[in-house]
């Protein structure tokens, strides 16, 4: 699972880098994704310290996602 989460991270990632709004500095990539290492290659040896800072990163990578643009009107309603 956290894998897939990674995965579809980097994807955005990505994507953002054309639009010039990353959420992390390249630092905290970096550490974002040995902490995605080490929590998918034993869990258990992960401290729930760093487990947290993994959540904290990770939530950075979602900003803004499902907000409305300027240029779009809601669907919902």
């Amino acid at each position: 699972m956290v894998k897939n989460l990674i995965h579809n991270m980097a994807v955005c990632y990505n994507a953002m880098d054309d639009t010039k709004e990353i959420m992390l500095s390249q630092e905290e990539w970096n550490e974002l994704n040995t902490l995605r290492n080490a929590i998918n290659q034993h869990p258990a040896s992960v401290h729930p310290v760093k487990m947290e800072r993994f959540t904290e990163l990770f939530v950075k990578t979602l900003g803004g996602k499902g907000d409305l643009t300027n240029r779009e009107e809601p669907t919902n309603y």
